[in-house]
């Protein structure tokens, strides 16, 4: 998964946007999540499943803006 961010000033949100892919090349991107510009945005994983369902994570990466 990757999450993509901006912040709006014109509207004072922060737009963050997810795309999924199963393998790394071709990528599905959703709907776009608008978040007030007062809170700073954090990441969290989840995984949801069935009860007693374990998932895991091998790592979390982030980058910050290209220069």
């Amino acid at each position: 998964m990757r999450l993509f961010h901006h912040a709006d000033e014109g509207d004072g949100t922060h737009q963050v946007r997810a795309a999924t892919s199963t393998d790394g090349i071709h990528w599905t991107r959703t709907g776009t999540w608008a978040l007030p510009l007062l809170e700073t945005p954090r990441i969290g994983l989840v995984s949801l499943n069935t009860a007693g369902a374990t998932a895991h994570f091998d790592y979390l990466r982030t980058y910050g803006p290209a220069d």
